[in-house]
């Protein structure tokens, strides 16, 4: 899964810079430590909404590469 490896090494560097715990981070999502924990070892995959929670806590957007061949509707 290399979406999941990509998210999750962009939270962890991103906590780093910023030098936040988990705990701060997760009061900030508004979730238990615990379940951060889960998200950024990999044993649970994080959905759309709770991406959305990690990228609002650490001050991240959202961006989608304008090179990615998305197909047309016809």
């Amino acid at each position: 899964m290399v979406l999941q490896e990509t998210f999750r090494r962009i939270v962890k560097v991103e906590i780093a810079r910023q030098g936040i715990s988990q705990r701060e981070l997760a009061r900030k999502m508004g979730v238990a430590q615990p379940m951060v924990n889960r998200y950024l070892t990999g044993k649970i995959c994080p959905v759309l909404d709770v991406v959305e929670k990690f990228l609002v806590a650490l001050d991240l957007p959202l961006e989608i590469p304008s090179e990615m061949n998305v197909p047309q509707q016809t």
